[in-house]
């Protein structure tokens, strides 16, 4: 007699999301981090000397992979321009065309609830050859502070899991993740170090 195999919803659910085609080239930002911060794939937009922020590799991780992106206004940079929003983004052709998906990173900022940087994440039309210029398709931004309830990296419990939910429409996209400093009525916030924070793990999945 053959018996029954009975699967519980959890376990096929995880079994789905462990098999999801994953669609961004180097998610956890280990090769960028073998390579020093280059990358044939990630864009950095940064240009520290002109005060426009910072974008480099970093040895800490959400996961086991090593490697994130360290994105920083430098403290002994003489003028940071604020406005800028440097970070990484990544151009993705051949998704599939017209669904829903799911874009997904981890972001660690240790300042806590008094923190200036706000992570601006989303997802644009691409625009070949001009990165940042196409159409938002979704954004969000988010704190520090409103992630406590947030999925944690193993590795480092600063990492916090934030997504937000896409259609692919064309199937070509660029994703972004970017750092924004919020300074208030202060010309510049306190800078007696570095304004850094850092991103890991990403995700672009079917939903």
């Amino acid at each position: 007699m053959i018996k029954p195999i009975f699967i519980t919803t959890t376990l096929l659910a995880s079994s789905f999301a462990f098999s999801a085609q994953n669609y961004v080239t180097d998610p956890q930002l280990t090769d960028y981090r073998g390579n020093q911060g280059k990358s044939d794939v990630w864009l950095s937009h940064e240009d520290s000397n002109g005060g426009l922020g910072d974008v480099g590799s970093s040895g800490d991780t959400a996961f086991d992979a090593k490697g994130s992106a360290r994105i920083r206004f430098k403290e002994k940079v003489a003028i940071n321009d604020f406005t800028a929003k440097p970070g990484l983004s990544q151009i993705l052709t051949g998704l599939p065309a017209n669904t829903d998906m799911t874009y997904s990173l981890y972001y660690c900022d240790n300042k806590g609830p008094a923190s200036p940087s706000i992570l601006y994440y989303g997802v644009r039309e691409a625009v070949e050859g001009a990165s940042l210029t196409g159409k938002v398709i979704a954004e969000k931004r988010v704190h520090t502070r409103e992630l406590d309830a947030a999925p944690k990296g193993e590795k480092k419990a600063c990492f916090r899991q934030v997504s937000l939910d896409f259609n692919s429409g064309s199937g070509n996209v660029e994703i972004f993740s970017l750092m924004e400093v919020y300074v208030g009525d202060a010309e510049k916030p306190d800078m007696k170090k570095d304004i850094e924070v850092r991103i890991d793990e990403f995700s672009v999945t079917a939903k």
